[in-house]
Order: structure tokens, then C-alpha cells, then sequence
């Protein structure tokens, strides 16, 4: 009982503690955030000169499950190893507190950061092509999931990458194979057979499958497998770390 009311007092603390170490670059991340959603839906849009039903519910859905992908894999791994090289890591750890604690606070800041943006460019989105959303009682399990899931692996990218320079050149690989070969806004059939067949076994597919499954009926039948391939790749992404940063002294 001590325990769990000292990791909670210590998980309110670094939440807090968090806040105040980012605020600097809270106002960009709030408004950047939202535009690269909202882009993506309209951008995209332009590239389609007939857009039917199926399009619009890839570009609706899709774009702001690319923001929310894309910031959890390539932005939070980028600010987590800027932080292992300015040492932030290494004085929390001489701290004592649950080390699960500190990555639970941090998470949770990026899940509150990434969330309103993402609603925004559905709103955006829906309007643009018409498209009536169905929002579901999964929406917030799946839009919870997603989010720490992709901030979970941009987690591990970070504290397993040996030096901050490979981190670098990992986030800029995952950005344009997300946005030019993922089936995020289009479905994985127009990949090529080995590369459709490679995303069944990656979690980028069951993200954008979660948020179209609970937004959208037809696509409501994959939502139960979308959400049980994330979490093993959000509970294993988070084992990893823990093992990793349990080691470091």
C-alpha cells in the first residue's frame, strides 16, 4: 500500500514536473500538432481528383491517425534522446523515484498533447468531405491505445538506440515510410503483396484500422484485432524500456 500511494504521489509530482520542462515548447507542439493533422486531410485531398466514399473515410480517419503516429514515433523518440544527451535521464535516476513513474508521467503529457489536435483535424476532416463520423464507445479505448502506443515504441526507439545520431536517422526513415508506404490513407491491397503482408506483422496497419473501426461501421470488424496487436506491441515496447533504463544506474 505504501508503495503504490509513493508511485502515485511521485507519478503526480513528475506530471507536473513534465508540464514545466516542456512549457517552453508547449505552444509549438499545440499548434504544429493540429496543423500536420489538418494538412494531411486537405493535402492529400488534392492528390485524389475524384474522391468517393471509401476515400473520404481513408482521409478522414487517416490523417489524424498519421499525426498521431507520426508524433509518437518520430517527435517523442527526437525530444527523449535530446534528453538522454543533456542528461535529464541519468539525474532522475539518481533520484529516488519509481523509474515507471517518470515514463508514465511523461507518456501521459504526450497523450494530452497529441489528443486535441487529432479531434480537430477529424472535425476538419468531416466537414472537408462530407463524411458523417459514427462515434462509438470504443473511440476512447481506441484513440487511448493508439496514442500510447505509438508513444511507447517512440519510447523504446529512444533508450535502445545507442547514440542520439541513429535516433535521428530511424525517425527520418519512419516519417516517409509512414506517409508514402503505410496503408494509413489508402487500404493495403494497392501495396505490393510482400509489403502489404510485412504491415500485418507491424503495428502502423492496426492503428489505422483501431481509429476507422471506431469511427465508422464499415470497418468496424477489424477494431477487436486492431486493438489486441497494439497492446502487445504497446506492452512489449514498454517492457523493453523498463529493461533498458532498470539496468542504468
Amino acid at each position: 500500500m505504501s508503495y503504490t500511494l509513493n508511485w502515485l504521489h511521485s507519478y503526480r509530482l513528475l506530471l507536473q514536473w513534465q508540464a514545466l520542462r516542456l512549457k517552453p515548447i508547449l505552444p509549438f507542439i499545440l499548434v504544429i500538432q493540429p496543423l500536420v493533422g489538418i494538412g494531411t486531410v486537405i493535402g492529400l485531398g488534392y492528390m485524389m481528383p475524384q474522391i468517393n466514399t471509401q476515400s473520404a473515410i481513408f482521409l478522414t480517419t487517416g490523417g489524424p491517425t498519421l499525426a498521431l503516429i507520426t508524433f509518437g514515433l518520430v517527435m517523442v523518440p527526437q525530444v527523449v534522446a535530446d534528453a538522454k544527451t543533456q542528461g535529464t535521464f541519468d539525474y532522475m535516476w539518481s533520484l529516488p523515484i519509481p523509474r515507471m513513474a517518470f515514463m508514465a508521467a511523461d507518456m501521459t503529457i504526450w497523450m494530452l498533447i497529441t489528443l486535441p489536435g487529432v479531434v480537430l483535424a477529424l472535425l476538419v476532416g468531416s466537414l472537408k468531405y462530407d463524411f458523417a463520423l459514427q462515434v462509438t464507445p470504443s473511440v476512447v479505448p481506441a484513440f487511448l491505445l493508439v496514442s500510447l502506443t505509438a508513444t511507447a515504441i517512440g519510447y523504446a526507439i529512444a533508450h535502445l538506440s545507442p547514440k542520439p545520431e541513429l535516433v535521428a536517422v530511424l525517425t527520418n526513415f519512419i516519417i516517409f515510410s509512414l506517409f508514402l508506404f503505410s496503408p494509413i490513407n489508402f487500404p493495403a491491397e494497392r501495396l505490393p503483396e510482400w509489403l502489404a503482408d510485412l504491415h500485418q506483422l507491424l503495428p502502423v496497419k492496426y492503428a489505422a484500422d483501431a481509429i476507422r473501426g471506431s469511427l465508422t461501421e464499415a470497418y468496424a470488424a477489424g477494431l477487436g484485432r486492431a486493438l489486441i496487436v497494439l497492446a502487445v506491441w504497446c506492452v512489449a515496447s514498454l517492457a523493453a524500456t523498463y529493461t533498458v533504463v532498470s539496468r542504468r544506474r
